[in-house]
């Protein structure tokens, strides 16, 4: 059964994209930007990182080294936005390998690798429940618009995709993008798969309430651009830094025809889809197989055009039980969307709602049970079978189940 992974957007608000931001850096000035920045106040550094934009993505592994060097909490927040909104570019070169690519026939043997891994490795999985951490970013619009913007919906001329219903915007100055919001929520897989639960379900409903959600990180992303990519096109990328092993990176882009990548709009009670052409890049451990990076960037067709869905998902080795499994530990989801202003006829001269999703998956905790022996008062050979079965420390012990975690996003591209 194909699988999915999923971008639901939804108007909450009336945003719409940051403005230019006033420093456009590299990462090399970025590092300069830090340097300079160390030993001042945390509101400070926020203040100077507040109007940056990088050029290049930020690795995990250089975010952590900032955190740990400007530990204040507003800091965070710019450093997490800034890493997020340049998920989706290309690294810097330093962290670029100039090794020649592999021949063909290893590139081959990678993909089919990694193809084989999706396939059995992740549902070999332990039944798990885990923490998912939400930090919702959003534009927002000034005080003096005058009326509030309608929902979203799905147009219906040759089924498309989603056009924007009523309700307008009566000024184009927004405010830049700024953190709105965090949601906490449980996942927990189940058999080779995710399950929805009253906590999810819980959490889609918080997210949703601020314009965005996605879902499908454990799994159903993978599968879907997996099986999408065997009718489509892949090539060669680059060598790539890992941590502290090269990593393989293929390109790939998908066809409308073929997509599996769904982007929601709710309309009234309903959530109408459209499955938009795609493309992104896969991060291959080039001796596994192991997926342990993804993107997919929705290609938007007219009418549609103005709009963007992305999603972007980090594995790494996490410990669930005794054992290591290469699991998600970060995801971004990305959407912009067209707001109706007053005055303005051309469509494409309307502001655009951001909306921004931080997504850290921690807390690994496997599903299991234990016996204990209890032998008899009287100290004699004689035991009895004690007691069933206990739940173990990673188990909860009031027979709930911890919902799965999905996230959904307002204007969002989905995989099945």
């Amino acid at each position: 059964m194909r699988r999915w992974a999923a971008l639901l957007i939804v108007a909450g608000s009336l945003t719409a994209m940051p403005a230019v931001a006033a420093k456009t850096l590299s990462i090399d000035e970025m590092e300069q930007l830090m340097s300079k920045l160390q030993g001042k106040p945390d509101a400070k550094v926020a203040s100077e990182l507040d109007d940056v934009q990088l050029t290049e993505r930020v690795s995990m592994a250089r975010l952590e080294r900032w955190n740990k060097e400007f530990p204040g909490s507003k800091t965070h927040e710019q450093l997490m936005k800034l890493a997020d909104l340049s998920a989706f570019l290309n690294p810097p070169a330093s962290d670029v390998l100039r090794d020649p690519p592999p021949d063909t026939e290893t590139q081959q043997r990678m993909l089919w690798m990694a193809v084989q891994y999706v396939q059995k490795t992740l549902s070999r999985l332990p039944n798990f429940f885990a923490t998912r951490e939400t930090t919702h970013f959003e534009d927002t619009l000034a005080q003096h618009a005058s009326s509030p913007l309608g929902e979203l919906g799905l147009g219906k001329g040759g089924g498309k995709g989603p056009t924007p219903s009523s309700g307008v915007v009566t000024s184009a100055e927004f405010k830049a993008l700024q953190g709105s919001g965090e949601f906490t929520a449980t996942v927990t897989y189940r058999d080779g798969h995710e399950v929805q639960g009253e906590d999810a379900e819980k959490k889609n409903k918080q997210e949703s309430t601020r314009g965005l959600t996605s879902y499908g990180e454990f799994g159903p992303i993978l599968g879907a651009v997996m099986g999408d990519l065997i009718q489509a096109g892949v090539r060669w990328q680059r060598w790539e830094q890992g941590n502290g092993e090269p990593l393989a990176v293929f390109q790939y882009s998908v066809g409308a025809k073929d997509s599996h990548f769904r982007v929601g709009m709710p309309v009234g009670n309903k959530v109408e889809e459209f499955l938009p052409a795609y493309h992104g890049e896969i991060a291959i451990d080039p001796e596994t197989g192991a997926i342990l990076r993804l993107s997919e960037v929705a290609d938007m067709t007219p009418p549609n055009q103005a709009m963007r869905a992305a999603i972007f998902v980090d594995y790494a080795p996490v410990m669930i039980g005794d054992h290591s499994y290469m699991c998600p530990v970060k995801a971004v989801a990305f959407s912009k969307v067209p707001v109706p202003t007053a005055g303005v006829t051309d469509a494409d001269s309307w502001p655009v709602q951001t909306g921004l999703n931080d997504v850290a998956f921690t807390h690994y905790h496997e599903f299991g049970s234990r016996a204990r022996i209890v032998t008899s008062a009287g100290g004699d050979n004689e035991s009895t079978a004690a007691a069933g079965n206990e739940p173990s420390a990673s188990e909860t012990t009031d027979g709930a189940t911890p919902g799965d975690s999905a996230p959904d996003t307002s204007a969002a591209p989905a995989h099945r």
